[in-house]
């Protein structure tokens, strides 16, 4: 059950980071909306992965 809500914490901070610092950096260019989406996405891509590799590490040095 740790497992399963460290991943979930790990995933939706990183969708909010992603789309807070998209906001911040592309409202101006392409939008506010436009700047969100982009910014979740990508940062569902790079911090999904990293919570994802990270939980499966720490499970891994855990049952050692």
């Amino acid at each position: 059950m740790t497992i399963i809500l460290a991943l979930t914490g790990g995933i939706l901070a990183a969708l909010v980071a992603g789309a807070a610092s998209g906001l911040r950096i592309g409202k101006e260019a392409l939008g506010g909306e436009l700047a969100a989406y982009m910014g979740a996405l990508y940062g569902l891509l790079a911090g999904g992965a990293a919570a994802v590799i990270t939980t499966i590490i720490l499970a891994g040095i855990g049952t050692a």
